[in-house]
């Protein structure tokens, strides 16, 4: 890999590092889930929120450390349902691919020691539909989706493709879920219909895929 793209990597990691160092009673208050403190750190500075909330997507995608579903709670606290659902998935895809390409260009040595050698032969074999299934799949965490996938051969393309996919159909049921419409009967089954037709949609166009391979 040439020097412009390892500086940029390396910049990056200094950035996540000078973020929490810098903003340690912000960062604490993200892990403990305190929304009333990291609304009244961040204040009304619009351009210090978008920065402030990037970051904590891409060290969301980098290291298992902020739950999911905390990212998109806060997003949507401080941008409203509407702008935090889209601010969500902008910065999640970003992050997701800035992620995955340090891992596969600079750190793929390193991160081959410490994931499991079956999940890359799963991405490998079943590719973009893998990445769409653990992206909809409430417990798999971001950080080692992004880091199995570098990793493994999946396309670039594909991976984003999965991971836009993935990404809209949970943060929609986080949000619906946040908002406090499962509270009428209406909405449970709007929710419900998402989380169906994602995993219809998944099982569907991944048995198609393995019809044309064989």
């Amino acid at each position: 890999m040439n020097r412009g793209k390892k500086a940029t990597i390396i910049f990056l990691v200094i950035m996540i590092l000078f973020f929490v160092n810098l903003n340690t009673d912000l960062f604490r208050s993200i892990i403990s889930g305190n929304i009333e403190s990291i609304t009244s750190i961040l204040g009304d500075n619009k351009a210090f929120t978008l920065f402030i909330t990037f970051m904590i997507m891409l060290v969301h995608n980098t290291f298992p450390v902020i739950p999911l579903f905390l990212v998109i709670l806060i997003n949507n606290t401080l941008f409203g349902f509407q702008l935090g659902i889209v601010w969500s998935i902008l910065t999640s895809i970003l992050c997701a691919i800035i992620v995955f390409l340090s891992i596969r260009y600079v750190l793929q040595d390193f991160v081959l020691k410490k994931v499991n050698l079956s999940n890359i032969s799963k991405v490998e074999q079943s590719g973009l539909w893998y990445v769409f299934g653990a992206r909809i799949f409430p417990f798999a965490p971001t950080s080692i989706i992004n880091g199995v996938s570098g990793v493994s051969t999946i396309r670039l393309s594909y991976f984003i493709i999965a991971t836009a996919l993935g990404n809209i159909t949970i943060f929609f049921v986080y949000t619906l879920i946040q908002a406090g419409l499962l509270s009428q009967g209406f909405n449970e089954y709007v929710t419900g219909i998402i989380i169906l037709s994602g995993f219809i949609v998944y099982y569907y166009f991944k048995k198609v895929t393995l019809r044309k391979k064989n």
